[in-house]
């Protein structure tokens, strides 16, 4: 337990310690099946993937970035799990997983809260806030193969730089998408999974896709 106290104190210290970069997105990639972890059972995980953003309207690429996510999940009671994760460059994500359906199908809603800084144009930052829904169904097929899709929907608020010299007001931005993943493993897990999302920006419409991998390592307590 105290490691993964640890763990969540070295991330959120990362994420706010960092100076603000020039491009920055937060990763959208889930990693996870719809099981719960046992109570007092947590595991440590390592993802890398793309993201990629262009308009809805054409083909232009916005740009296309590499990203890595860190993340630790803890089973807190029956059915009940909290995960953080860390997502370079500057995004800390703090989620609550209830696992809802089990045996043939299982199921669990995900909640999050995530908050990420960058800068915009010189020094004037973005403060956003990022709230999660996720559904998790996931399917074993074999004992150590499974199935996970993810329909999902993020909330953003971009707060505006509070020595920002302007009346801006904070943009509020409604994204909505999906995630197929296939888990292979049972303790050590290899999740390779695609991610869309669709999202509309002040009147520009725009697609987020991520591809990516993950490794995630089940330690028993």
């Amino acid at each position: 337990m105290n490691k993964v106290i640890l763990l969540c104190l070295s991330l959120f210290t990362i994420v706010f310690s960092q100076d603000f970069p020039d491009s920055w997105s937060q990763s959208y990639c889930t990693y996870d099946i719809g099981v719960a972890h046992a109570a007092a059972t947590y595991s440590l995980g390592f993802g890398i993937d793309n993201y990629c953003i262009y308009e809805r309207d054409n083909d232009t690429i916005a740009y296309d970035e590499r990203r890595f996510d860190i993340f630790a999940r803890l089973g807190l009671v029956k059915k009940i799990e909290m995960e953080i994760k860390y997502s370079y460059p500057t995004s800390g994500i703090v989620g609550i997983k209830y696992q809802l359906l089990e045996n043939y199908i299982d199921g669990a809603l995900k909640l999050g809260f995530g908050y990420m800084k960058g800068t915009r144009v010189g020094k004037i930052t973005d403060y956003v806030f990022d709230f999660y829904s996720t559904f998790i169904f996931s399917k074993r097929f074999y004992k150590n193969v499974a199935l996970y899709i993810a329909p999902k929907i993020i909330y953003s608020i971009h707060a505006r730089d509070r020595q920002e010299h302007s009346d801006r007001a904070a943009v509020h931005i409604f994204q909505y998408g999906f995630c197929i993943g296939v888990a292979l493993g049972k303790n050590f897990v290899i999740l390779p999974e695609t991610n869309w999302l669709y999202g509309d920006n002040e009147g520009v419409s725009y697609v987020v896709n991520q591809f990516g991998i993950g490794v995630d390592l089940k330690i028993n307590q």
